[in-house]
């Protein structure tokens, strides 16, 4: 009971026969316990130390208990000063741990990746691990060029899903909106903005990946990979943010056989980009038709929807379901890859 208060086994066991017979000799104290003298001698001394005891001044001495409360009392506050200097060393450890924590930590949370050809192939193995969702915001210039961009495609084939959001230059871009109809038609779920504050793809909800360096195109790209931090969490609520703002592009492919729609695939393409905000002219240059041709088409639909400007078309478009019926059936969110 006593070893808490620095006090051996036998120690306490010797203590307790001189509290039980006071004034006995060692050799008394050795029979009476089964002990040899050598240790009862031993163990006298060290009790006499620890202040548990004292001795006659006998030519054979005799010894008597220290009273408890006297004796066991400094020992505990001994023992309790002890643990508290044990506790200020864990402190000091702990502070100190903290310390050299920080930077591996942060180190860990974000992944440096500098150059064309490295954030080309950490990309690609980044939507390569994707299992549930890859979510992108697109705008230019690319350092992994988006029509070129493969991996979305087996990702979508078995069954990740896709959502990007699109700043509308990359539709106005020459082959822009055919590039993203390959993905829509392959499943994807694409929406457009008119500006993009920043471009970045998501993987799992786990991973970012994100350009450090302003767009250049003459200078080579620096990527970082932000693992499940407080960052990765805004990065995410910036996506969800930026896709409920966003127009659907879901007209861009043709549309599917069996599916009711009140508009043909060519006009639904021209509505869907229209919509989108394009001019007129990036709407020829993505469709391959003369300006004349978009305003003459344009001026069709007007007149079939009887309204005069294309603010009102657009809404007649909505309210109608002009559009319903095009490209991939809607779905949970998901994700597309592509942090181009």
């Amino acid at each position: 009971m006593l070893e808490a208060a620095g006090v051996t086994a036998v120690e306490e066991q010797v203590y307790g026969a001189l509290v039980d017979w006071p004034a006995d000799t060692a050799a008394a104290i050795a029979t009476l316990l089964g002990l040899s003298f050598d240790e009862t001698t031993a163990v006298l001394a060290s009790l006499e130390a620890k202040g548990l005891m004292s001795r006659t001044a006998d030519r054979t001495p005799r010894f008597l208990a220290t009273p408890p409360d006297i004796a066991i009392e400094p020992l505990i506050l001994q023992r309790q000063a002890e643990l508290q200097e044990t506790r200020r060393a864990v402190d000091e450890l702990l502070r100190r741990y903290r310390a050299s924590r920080r930077p591996r930590e942060a180190a860990e949370l974000v992944e440096v990746v500098v150059g064309r050809p490295a954030v080309a192939q950490r990309f690609q193995q980044l939507q390569r691990r994707a299992e549930r969702e890859v979510l992108v915001l697109v705008k230019p210039p690319f350092a992994i060029p988006h029509e070129a961009n493969d991996t979305e495609l087996d990702l979508l084939a078995r069954g990740v899903t896709a959502r990007a959001v699109y700043e509308r230059s990359v539709l106005e871009s020459d082959g822009g909106s055919a590039a993203v109809a390959r993905y829509v038609a392959a499943g994807e779920q694409a929406r457009v903005v008119d500006e993009l504050p920043v471009k970045f793809a998501l993987i799992d909800g786990s991973e970012a990946f994100v350009p450090l360096t302003p767009d250049d195109p003459e200078t080579e790209p620096t990527f970082m990979v932000v693992h499940r931090s407080g960052l990765l969490a805004a990065l995410i609520a910036l996506f969800e943010s930026l896709w409920e703002r966003a127009f659907e592009l879901s007209a861009l492919t043709a549309h599917p056989p069996g599916r009711p729609s009140r508009l043909t695939p060519a006009d639904a393409q021209l509505m869907s980009l229209l919509l989108a905000g394009l001019t007129d002219k990036a709407i020829a240059g993505q469709l391959g038709l003369s300006i004349r041709t978009v305003h003459r088409r344009i001026s069709a639909l007007l007149d079939r929807a009887q309204v005069s400007t294309r603010l009102q078309l657009g809404w007649y478009a909505a309210q109608h379901g002009w559009l319903d019926g095009y490209g991939p059936a809607a779905g949970p969110p998901g994700a597309r890859g592509g942090a181009e």
